[in-house]
C-alpha cells in the first residue's frame, strides 16, 4: 500500500493535467478556428441530437446503414474495447486507495475481467483495421504515418498490459481468494508462460513497471491524440459534428442574408464559411466513403468530396490561427479557390447529396460547395460559356433553353387545360416546370400527367406563359440573384392567382417550391405527382388494368429520394401496373447514383472522363431489365442519351412513370 497511494496520487494528478490540456488545446486549436466562421444556428430539438449521436457514436447506425459490415464490426470492435479498457481501468485505478484490492473484491475482479475483454476486442478490431488498410488497400483509404503510428503505439499499450498483469499474477506473493485468475484470463494464459522472478521487492518492482513501461505511455498518447492533428481526435471532434447535425431535409440551401447591403457573396476565403462548415472539415474521418459514392469521382472527374474536404482542412489549419490573431476587420487570407480548390474540380459537382448520404459523421458538402460558387459567380463572375448561356436565358426567357416564353403552353393547346383563375375551385395549380414546357420529349410527360388528372376527375389549371422558371438551376449553379429574382417573380404571380396548392410534375421544381421558396414568403402546400397518384390508387379512383408484360428497373431520383425521402411510393405505383415486374439496380433507394443533370450540370458540357447518364446507363443494362422508370425530366432526359449512346434502343427505353401509368388506364 506505501507504494500503491503515491502511485495513484501521481496518476489522478497526470489525469487532471490531461483533462486541463484537453480543455486548453480544445480551445485553442479547434474553438477559436470555429469562431472565425460566420454565425449559423444550430440549436434546439436536444432530444433528437441526443438519440442520433446514441446511435451513430454507440450503435454504428451509419455504418450499419450503408450496409458496410466488415467496416462496421471492425468500428464496433474498437470504440468498445476501448470504452471497456476505460471503464475497467477508471474503476481500479480508486479501487487501490479503498483497499479493495487485497484481497481482491468482486467490483475490482469485475473491472479486471471487462479491462480483459476490452483488449481482446481492440486487438481483433485492430488486425481487422491492419488488414483492410494495408493489405486490401481500398482506393478511398490514405495509410499515412500518423495512423501506423497510433497502430503501432495503441497495440504495444495493451500487449504490454497484458504482460504486466501475466508477470504479476506469476509471481503474486499476497493472499488471494482461490481461483481469482479466472477474472483476467488473457494475463492468466500469458502468466503461465513468465519466468518468475523473486519476490521480495516483487511488488515495488511490478507498480513501477506498470507505471513506466504501461501507464506513461498511455498517458503520452492521450497527450499526443489531444494536441497534435492526429486522425484520432475524431473520438471527440466527429460526436460534436453528429451533435450539431442539420435536422432538416437534404439538399434546402439557404438564402444569403442582406443580399442587398452585403459587400461580398459567398466564401473567397476560409473564414467566409460558417462555424458549422469550418467544424465539418475538422470532424471529416478521411473514410471515403463519400468518394465511393460521388458520380463525378467515379466518372474520373477532378472532384472527389474526401480530397476536397481534407483539403480544405489543411487550408484551415495553414491559415485559420493567422486569421484568428487579427481583429474582425483586419481578416484576409489566400483565396480558397485559387488555392486549395480547382474550378474544374467545384463545377464537378452534381449536388446529388451522395456524399452527405453516405458520410458517417453527417458532413455537408453540397452547401459548402455552393457557397464556392457563390462567390465564382456573383462576384469574380467566372465560370463557363455554357454557365454564361444558361443565367442568360433564364433571365431573359424565364427557361434554361431560351425558347419564347409565350411557347410555354403550345404543348396543351388540345388538352383542354384551364388557366387556374378560369378553373372553378380548382384543386391544384399544376406547376409544369421548363422541361415538361419546353422540351419535346417532356412535353408527352405532361401530357400523361394531364389526362390522368382529367380521367380522375382532379380540378386543375395551370399558370401557362406567366409561369416561370423555379431557380432551382441557378442557384444550385451560385447564381443567387437570379435564383431571388425568378423566385420572387413567381411567388408574386402564384399569390395573385391565390394559389393555395401546388402539384409539380419535376422533383427540382417540387423541392425548390416547398422548402425553398418560403424563405421567400412563398407559403404553399406542394406535392410530387407521385404522392398525388399513390392517394388515387389507394382511394380507388386511379384502377390499372391493362397489363404491361415487362420487366423495368426504377431510378430513384436525387430530389425526391435522397431530398426528399421518397422511395417506396414510386415503386408502388409500378408494381400496382399489372405484369410489370420490378428488378433493382445495384445502386438504389438511398444509394442511387445521379444521373448527371442536377447542380445545373445539365446545362454543362460534360468533357471529362466517362459520361455520368452513361454510368448509370450501364447500371440499368446489368438488370437486364426493358423498361427504365423516371420521375424526373432531368432522369429521363439523360437516360434516354444514355440509352442511344449505349446502342440500346432496341432492348431497352425509357419512361416516366406518368406515362406508364396512362398506359395501364381503363
Amino acid at each position: 500500500m506505501k507504494v500503491f497511494l503515491p502511485v495513484v496520487a501521481g496518476v489522478l494528478v497526470l489525469l487532471a493535467g490531461l483533462v486541463a490540456l484537453f480543455i486548453f488545446s480544445f480551445r485553442w486549436q479547434h474553438l477559436r478556428l470555429w469562431r472565425l466562421g460566420k454565425p449559423e444556428d444550430r440549436s434546439g430539438h436536444v432530444g433528437d441530437r441526443l438519440r442520433t449521436l446514441l446511435a451513430v457514436t454507440f450503435a454504428n447506425f451509419r455504418i450499419c446503414e450503408n450496409k458496410e459490415f466488415y467496416p462496421g464490426v471492425m468500428h464496433f470492435l474498437i470504440l468498445w474495447g476501448t470504452l471497456l479498457i476505460f471503464l475497467g481501468k477508471i474503476v481500479r485505478l480508486f479501487s487501490f486507495p479503498v483497499g479493495l484490492t487485497i484481497p481482491p473484491q468482486t467490483i475490482f475482479l469485475y473491472a479486471s475481467f471487462i479491462s480483459e475483454v476490452g483488449g481482446v476486442l481492440v486487438l481483433v478490431g485492430a488486425a481487422m483495421a491492419v488488414i483492410r488498410r494495408y493489405i486490401v488497400k481500398p482506393p478511398r483509404l490514405e495509410t499515412t504515418p500518423d495512423r501506423t503510428l497510433i497502430y503501432v503505439w495503441g497495440a504495444a499499450l495493451i500487449v504490454t498490459g497484458y504482460l504486466i498483469k501475466g508477470f504479476r499474477i506469476a509471481s503474486i506473493g499476497v493472499p488471494v481468494p482461490p481461483g481469482w485468475v479466472s477474472w483476467a484470463p488473457v494475463s492468466d494464459l500469458i502468466s503461465r508462460l513468465v519466468l518468475i522472478l523473486p519476490t521480495t521487492p516483487l511488488n515495488e518492482l511490478l507498480v513501477w513497471h506498470r507505471v513506466l513501461i504501461h501507464a506513461i505511455p498511455a498517458l503520452l498518447l492521450f497527450a499526443y491524440i489531444i494536441v497534435s492533428h492526429t486522425p484520432l481526435q475524431h473520438l471527440f471532434l466527429s460526436p460534436i459534428n453528429v451533435f450539431l447535425r442539420s435536422l432538416r431535409l437534404k439538399g434546402i440551401l439557404d438564402p444569403i442574408p442582406n443580399f442587398e447591403e452585403a459587400e461580398t457573396y459567398g466564401a473567397k476565403e476560409i473564414h467566409e464559411l460558417t462555424w458549422k462548415q469550418l467544424l465539418d472539415l475538422e470532424a471529416c474521418t478521411n473514410c471515403g466513403r463519400c468518394q465511393d459514392a460521388c458520380p463525378a469521382h467515379l466518372t474520373e472527374k477532378p472532384l472527389s468530396p474526401r480530397r476536397m474536404t481534407q483539403n480544405l482542412k489543411k487550408h484551415l489549419w495553414r491559415e485559420g490561427p493567422k486569421l484568428a490573431a487579427l481583429p474582425p476587420a483586419e481578416r484576409s487570407s489566400e483565396p480558397v479557390m485559387e488555392n486549395t480548390v480547382g474550378d474544374e474540380e467545384l463545377w464537378a459537382c452534381t449536388t446529388c447529396m451522395a456524399c452527405e448520404e453516405a458520410c458517417p459523421v453527417y458532413i455537408e458538402q453540397v452547401r459548402r460547395n455552393v457557397e464556392l460558387r457563390r462567390y465564382l459567380v456573383l462576384v469574380e463572375t467566372k465560370f463557363t460559356p455554357d454557365i454564361r448561356l444558361a443565367f442568360k436565358n433564364m433571365q431573359q426567357s424565364s427557361n434554361p433553353w431560351g425558347l419564347p416564353r409565350n411557347l410555354r403552353t403550345d404543348w396543351a393547346k388540345d388538352l383542354g387545360v384551364k388557366q387556374y383563375a378560369e378553373e372553378t375551385d380548382p384543386e391544384f395549380l399544376f406547376w409544369v416546370g421548363c422541361a415538361g414546357s419546353f422540351d419535346a420529349r417532356n412535353q408527352k410527360v405532361a401530357t400523361a400527367l394531364v389526362k390522368i388528372l382529367q380521367a380522375c376527375g382532379i380540378r386543375f389549371g395551370f399558370l401557362g406563359n406567366a409561369e416561370g422558371c423555379c431557380g432551382d438551376s441557378a442557384r444550385r449553379m451560385g447564381n443567387e440573384y437570379l435564383f431571388m429574382t425568378l423566385a420572387e417573380g413567381n411567388i408574386e404571380t402564384m399569390k395573385k392567382a391565390s394559389v393555395k396548392r401546388i402539384l409539380t410534375l419535376c422533383p427540382h421544381c417540387f423541392h425548390t417550391l416547398k422548402h425553398e421558396y418560403p424563405q421567400f414568403g412563398g407559403e404553399f402546400e406542394v406535392i410530387h405527382y407521385t404522392q398525388l397518384l399513390g392517394d388515387l390508387l389507394s382511394q380507388g379512383r386511379l384502377k390499372l388494368t391493362k397489363p404491361t408484360e415487362k420487366v423495368i428497373t426504377y431510378h430513384d431520383s436525387c430530389f425526391l429520394g435522397r431530398a426528399s425521402g421518397l422511395y417506396d411510393l414510386p415503386r408502388r405505383i409500378l408494381q400496382s401496373i399489372p405484369g410489370l415486374k420490378l428488378v433493382e439496380m445495384d445502386r438504389h433507394r438511398n444509394r442511387s447514383f445521379c444521373c448527371g443533370a442536377g447542380g445545373g450540370r445539365m446545362w454543362m458540357e460534360e468533357k471529362i472522363g466517362t459520361r455520368i447518364n452513361q454510368m448509370r446507363t450501364d447500371h440499368a443494362i446489368k438488370t437486364g431489365a426493358a423498361l427504365v422508370g423516371t420521375v424526373c425530366p432531368y432522369c429521363l432526359t439523360m437516360l434516354e442519351d444514355g440509352i442511344k449512346e449505349k446502342g440500346k434502343e432496341e432492348t431497352m427505353a425509357a419512361f416516366d412513370l406518368s406515362e406508364l401509368v396512362v398506359r395501364s388506364m381503363e
